[in-house]
């Protein structure tokens, strides 16, 4: 059993690096891991304990380094290009559609007409190289007929930043008119088609207005995620030697409650949503606009765009098409994604204060060791003393390794004179997030060289895509060699050697701490489908991709969550479903849940995909799954003030004596409250029914308030009552309603 469990955490870390057992990277990683041998793995690479050193090492063993640097090599740039002829070849289509009144394909296919034109001039033998502003222009003739004249004026803004001919100029003028002549006689039209665009806006903005709990509203880290979180002042983050750091409760908090919003520290979407979802701020795409320069994603509009176009997507443009196709995982995609979006000067500032950060808390224990621990001074003279011993000095060795390393990055940095870096020095750099559990010390010598071997397949796209100003030169430059700003040929290319030098060393460690630390800490994000037919008969989350917000990484789990979680936009907002007091944990599920899971299965879950064994209540006393579960499980809570006593449902009728407080009580109040909660969960579910989503919430709220105030779960109709409230609240979130073309 236990060799099965251990296949079983194996397999599910491999997952969380790469999907299935196809695509480049499996056969690299593979090839690589038989080349190293177990014996390798284990006393050679299992020796290092930093991520610099684990990096290296696979670029300069003799064991490895050829097989890796010959791989890694061939790696070409692959994406998908722009094609002007696919773009007449749709906007075409479109017309013929929109002749016969089908505005909504034609819309379709006029924006397939957008995302595939190439920018204006660029092939003058289609349209004149006037594909994009045709394509546009097309677009807004559909808005206009569909009467959406935000987006028409949009494409047509769009349309008028390229050198039109006057006929055009002409025409686009003609249509402009058009759509704010209607606009100001139905203003209502001003409005957005997603409603929801503004909504975080205004919910960040009630909610500091109320002051409700004395939240705070801060910007997050970063220049490309930096609008404002929302965090209650009824939670904060302590930290245990046993839970670690984790959401307390510091005030009474009620079902509903919103306790936080938060923006990604970094997302990505899974790639078949590329073409439905906007690369930035994942909303659904109504009127896309795509890259300048590939086909490969697309973009609710210019804000986005120019967003990504100014960090992330400047470097993954080129490679998305290979990086797909390699087979990483969507979490290896976020780890390159938060190193992308901050670009390489910051990334080494991130790395440097992580380094700063690590010395500083072996600093803090080796003072508390010796504070409460006296040592004695090795006799220098004493040939057997540990500081003489062969495994003594190879350790001060790695060690003075370290520090002359630091000391490289830390020169780089200061020897970045130019404006760009002066101005970087007053950016501040917030390295919380990048503090998460990683679990380094219950990694196997195996796990950290797959995932060294992906920091170093990532390393060597960002070289491919002029991340590092001077990158180091392999086989795309064969036989050339940099020096003072020009190429050199050096004949042979064996005379040089092809490690990546310390600034990509150092970008490639931090990617490695990354892939480790997003396997334990990433939510996957997800939008409701709601069926034709009902609001709530049939709708489901579909999962979208995977981001990292940060100060949710830092709430546990539990197989009965206090919270549920949605998402509006790109931020996830969390709220209560049950009533906490002061000093409770506020815990979120992390994917098995008591009323469908046996315990047997949550651990295996929990152990294999996170590596923990829960010890929630539901786990500590067994509770029984929805098929096996009633309401006579539930447990009285005891009316004395400050009593914790609990009794069993059945005790009714005549006063009885609290084991606990040892007072007479009596317990027919509670079970009259308990009969109303149940009778008011009956009337929640109605209105779900007839869709009052806020009639719902409301009465859901209040029973489930009243129930956790005199009972104590397991109670089958209020945990019924909880999934249902979770699924009114993420009403307010992300949804889509397919609509038949």
């Amino acid at each position: 059993m236990q060799d099965q469990d251990e296949f079983y955490r194996t397999l599910c870390s491999s997952e969380t690096l790469r999907s299935g057992k196809k695509g480049f990277f499996h056969d690299f990683s593979g090839h690589v891991m038989q080349t190293a041998g177990d014996t390798w793995t284990s006393r050679t690479f299992g020796r290092i304990d930093d991520n610099e050193g684990r990096v290296r090492a696979i670029f300069t063993d003799a064991k490895v380094k050829d097989v890796v640097t010959d791989t890694l090599a061939k790696v070409k740039l692959l994406f998908r290009d722009k094609d002007a002829e696919i773009s007449k070849r749709r906007r075409l289509e479109g017309y013929q559609l929109a002749a016969v009144g089908e505005h909504d394909k034609a819309l379709l296919l006029f924006s397939q007409a957008v995302l595939r034109a190439p920018q204006p001039g660029r092939n003058k033998n289609v349209d004149q190289g006037l594909s994009l502003s045709l394509a546009l222009l097309g677009r807004a003739e559909i808005f206009i007929a569909l009467k959406e004249y935000y987006f028409a004026l949009e494409d047509l803004q769009l349309a008028a930043e390229h050198d039109l001919p006057d006929k055009l100029m002409q025409e686009l003028e003609r249509k402009n008119e058009q759509c704010e002549r209607c606009l100001k006689d139905n203003e209502n039209s001003l409005v957005p088609f997603d409603p929801r665009i503004n909504k975080m806006a205004q919910l960040i903005s009630d909610k500091e207005k109320s002051n409700s709990g004395g939240g705070d509203g801060t910007p997050l880290n970063g220049a490309v995620n930096s609008e404002l979180r929302w965090s209650s002042g009824a939670l904060e983050i302590r930290e245990t030697t046993t839970a670690g750091k984790h959401a307390v409760a510091t005030a009474e908090i009620h079902p509903g409650d919103i306790l936080l919003v938060e923006p990604p520290l970094a997302g990505c979407l899974l790639p078949e949503f590329y073409g439905t979802h906007c690369q930035h701020c994942y909303a659904r795409l109504r009127a896309p606009v795509g890259c300048p320069n590939c086909s490969c994603v697309a973009f609710c509009g210019k804000k986005c765009r120019e967003v990504a176009m100014a960090t992330y997507h400047k470097y993954e443009c080129k490679v998305l098409a290979l990086l797909i196709g390699s087979g990483m995982s969507v979490l290896s995609m976020v780890a390159l994604r938060m190193v992308t979006q901050e670009g390489p000067r910051k990334c080494l500032k991130i790395y440097e204060e992580l380094k700063k950060n690590d010395v500083e808390r072996v600093a803090m224990l080796l003072a508390a060791t010796s504070t409460t621990t006296p040592t004695a001074t090795p006799d220098i003279h004493d040939m057997k003393s540990p500081v003489s011993s062969k495994s003594a000095k190879r350790r001060i060795r790695r060690r003075k390794l370290k520090e002359s390393r630091r000391e490289e990055i830390k020169k780089m940095m200061e020897e970045k004179g130019t404006k760009e870096s002066r101005e970087g020095d007053d950016e501040s750099v917030d390295v919380a997030p990048y503090n998460l559990v990683t679990h380094a010390d219950k990694r196997t010598s195996r796990d950290f060289l797959q995932r060294s071997l992906m920091a170093a397949f990532l390393l060597k796209c960002l070289q491919r895509v002029g991340f590092f100003a001077n990158p180091t030169p392999d086989d795309e430059n064969r036989g050339m060699h940099r020096t003072r700003g020009s190429y050199t040929n050096i004949g042979n290319f064996g005379e040089f050697a092809e490690v990546p030098g310390v600034e990509e060393i150092t970008v490639a460690a931090l990617l490695l701490r990354n892939l480790q630390l997003l396997q334990f800490n990433a939510h996957e994000f997800f939008e409701t489908r709601m069926s034709a037919e009902h609001r709530f008969h049939g709708s489901r989350p579909v999962y979208l991709g995977v981001a990292i917000y940060p100060s949710v990484a830092r709430f546990n789990h539990d197989c009965y969550p206090a919270v549920t979680r949605y998402f509006i936009g790109r931020h996830i907002v969390i709220r209560a479903i049950r009533g906490l007091r002061p000093g409770d944990v506020i815990a979120e599920n992390y994917g098995p849940i008591f009323t469908k899971r046996t315990l047997a299965e949550r651990q295996r879950t929990l152990t294999g995909r996170y590596w923990f064994q829960c010890t929630c209540k539901a786990c500590q006393e067994d509770w029984p799954c929805f098929e096996n579960l009633t309401n006579d499980s539930v447990k009285l809570r005891c009316p004395t003030v400050g009593c914790g006593g609990l009794h069993l449902r059945s005790r009714q009728g005549k006063p009885i004596k609290c084991p606990d407080c040892q007072k007479k009580i009596c317990l027919e109040d509670r079970l009259a409250c308990l009969r109303e909660c149940e009778a008011l969960y009956e009337r929640g579910l109605a209105s779900m029914e007839n869709e009052r989503v806020d009639e719902a919430i409301e009465t859901f709220c209040d029973a489930l308030k009243r129930f956790h105030q005199v009972a104590c779960p397991p109670h089958r109709d209020t945990h019924l009552a909880e999934i249902a409230l979770s699924s009114c609240l993420a009403d307010y979130g992300n949804t889509w309603r397919p609509v038949a073309l």
